[in-house]
């Protein structure tokens, strides 16, 4: 399998147990860990997960230290904002009215190849993105 792009969004939720969808964001995760799945991110999903975590958690030691946690896996890889990234992020955020964010998240995707993972219903609709319980559905339950 090729690497999976995961949205903040997921890793938000997998670490604040009081968001409704927690649970599932932290067994996905697991799953991805069990599996030992490469993980692909732009180069600024860091500040935007701190960030995120730090605001909802009001929190900013709290938000740097679970991100740094949460990232540390030797299977991640990161992506810089270089032209030809910047270029199709471009296409395809002005193409299915994204924002600029998750346009790069999408153009890292397409170029590594991979699957999108995230809560939005955004850029599950116009970005070809699943979620991380459809992720699992697809590709544990099917294993068992």
């Amino acid at each position: 399998m090729t690497a999976l792009v995961i949205d903040a969004s997921v890793w938000v939720s997998a670490a604040d147990p009081s968001d409704t969808v927690s649970e599932t964001s932290r067994a996905f995760l697991s799953q991805v860990a069990a599996q030992e799945l490469s993980i692909a991110l732009p180069e600024f999903a860091k500040l935007e997960i701190a960030c995120a975590l730090a605001r909802r958690l009001r929190s900013a030691e709290h938000g740097r230290s679970l991100t740094d946690q949460m990232l540390e896996s030797p299977r991640m890889s990161t992506y810089s904002v270089n032209r030809p990234v910047l270029r199709n992020a471009i296409q395809l955020g002005t193409r299915s009215f994204l924002r600029a964010g998750d346009a790069l998240y999408a153009a890292v995707a397409q170029r590594v190849e991979g699957q999108f993972v995230t809560w939005d219903r955004e850029l599950i609709k116009r970005a070809g993105a699943v979620t991380p319980d459809g992720w699992i559905e697809r590709n544990v339950c099917e294993k068992e």
